[in-house]
């Protein structure tokens, strides 16, 4: 993401930046109040403890028996960025709880089956790249908690890749996933109308949802936009569309009280991409193109203020402080070409190569993973990024024409198309959709060739009768 420190800080701690002091305060008191009251008499205790064996294990037989209700909850927290803001480690919990009882049924079921597909290969070749130059590094903290991190992603990818096999699995886990970024968009447009939770630069109010930091919410909100532009071809009733309409509002409307200028100028792209590739449904070509011709009234004046506060015509500070940490990055790999100076390190080290006195991210996704991790880790990057998109065109062409799959597939390529344009300017090879994208062509893959073979046996049954 975009700043790993931050990140992990909000891992650990399940509030988001800007919480409210008093909130926060209440909180604690009643988890104290809470802990004294349980742990007062030894048979509350016991009885504690009894109930909450009793609901794991139901929980882990609920998960064997239909693991696909939970691998939704997955993706709504994962996009909506709740675990990181108001429950703390659910995400860990309930993906590990997930994983175990995905695992469990893969050793007692004969049809549970492993994908094994390039994205898989290539996967395994970047998480490789990762370990070679921790193993390769002079610093003693590679790795560290950014490898604990990569693993719950890993762990996410394997059971998004594994259980969503069918069309309306498929569906399904998009419209958890945009509701859940939605979700995110929705409490970012609150609060840019309150400003109830300030999150500001040079006192311009910037909102932030439920991501704790606008700049990655941006992410999230122009990667989830063209999924839900496209679930409106796959829905039918007006009521659906009508909410898919709501979803895609919020998205945008989410994306510019950021003010975030990557968020904005990667929208005004996919907008205008997706009008030329459906320039024959002139209703739709004609809307995004009104709204992005008609976008300057549409931005908020913070945006503006933004740049004159900062100097954007004498030398924006940001822009400077980013080509720094971009230059700390290019050293670091003229030293270390070929698996760079060790997973996890950049921010340690850039104030040793850089212009620059506090330590950064590389702001680009390529030239960190490129300084870390050597040309080793950029090929294996690359190599993903390409099987990715591989695996997702093959699906569209696999879906018969008008199927939802085509739609989804379409809109899938965009959203990746989206994040890599963001990773140009931010440092997101930790962000949920670095890990979901690849996943999601793999069941795009497979729900589309599984639709298609359920098509072609009734032709072949009445060939073979005839």
């Amino acid at each position: 993401m975009e700043s790993g420190a931050r990140n992990l800080d909000i891992e650990r701690t399940g509030l988001k930046p800007g919480l409210r002091p008093g909130l926060e305060k209440k909180l604690s008191l009643l988890v104290l109040l809470s802990s004294a009251v349980i742990l007062a008499g030894l048979r509350i205790r016991v009885l504690l403890i009894a109930l909450l064996a009793l609901a794991g294990v139901g929980v882990i037989a609920f998960l064997i028996v239909c693991p696909f209700p939970a691998l939704c909850v997955l993706a709504f927290l994962a996009y909506g960025n709740i675990s990181a803001a108001f429950l703390p480690g659910v995400f860990s919990g309930l993906l590990l709880v997930s994983f175990a009882a995905w695992a469990i049924r893969w050793f007692v079921s004969p049809d549970e089956t492993i994908s094994a597909t390039r994205v898989d290969l290539a996967l395994v070749l970047f998480i490789s790249s990762l370990l070679v130059s921790m193993l390769f590094s002079t610093q003693l903290e590679a790795g560290g908690p950014l490898l604990v991190l990569t693993v719950k992603w890993l762990l996410f990818f394997l059971l998004m890749a594994n259980i969503v096999r069918t069309r309306n699995h498929v569906i399904l886990i998009s419209v958890f996933v945009v509701l859940g970024a939605a979700l995110s968009g929705f409490a970012a447009v609150w609060d840019f109308m309150h400003e109830g939770t300030p999150v500001t630069l040079r006192a311009v109010f910037r909102a932030a949802g439920l991501a704790g930091n606008p700049n990655e919410l941006a992410i999230v909100m122009v990667t989830a936009l063209p999924i839900s532009i496209y679930m409106l071809g796959v829905v039918r009733s007006i009521p659906a569309r009508l909410f898919f309409i709501a979803l895609t509002l919020t998205l945008v409307g989410a994306n510019l009280v950021t003010l975030a200028r990557t968020g904005l100028i990667v929208m005004v792209i996919i907008l205008l991409t997706i009008a030329v590739i459906e320039r024959r449904r002139k209703l739709g070509r004609f809307l995004i193109l009104a709204f992005v011709l008609g976008l300057p009234l549409l931005i908020p004046r913070g945006f503006w203020f933004r740049f004159a506060a900062t100097g954007l015509l004498k030398g924006e500070f940001s822009t400077l402080v980013r080509t720094g940490a971009m230059k700390a990055g290019l050293i670091m790999f003229t030293e270390n070409p070929i698996t760079g100076v060790g997973f996890g390190t950049y921010m340690g080290k850039s104030t040793q190569y850089g212009d620059i006195i506090f330590p950064l991210v590389a702001h680009n996704m390529f030239l960190q993973v490129l300084a870390e991790s050597g040309l080793l880790g950029l090929g294996a990057m690359l190599f993903l990024v390409w099987s990715t998109f591989r695996a997702m065109k093959l699906a569209g062409r696999a879906a018969k024409e008008g199927s939802p799959l085509r739609y989804l597939a379409r809109g899938y390529m965009l959203a990746y198309v989206s994040f890599l344009l963001c990773g140009l300017l931010t440092s997101i090879q930790m962000n949920q959709s670095f890990w979901f994208m690849p996943a999601a062509s793999i069941f795009l893959l497979r729900a589309a060739r599984a639709e298609a073979s359920r098509e072609a046996s009734p032709s072949i049954e009445a060939e073979t009768l005839s």
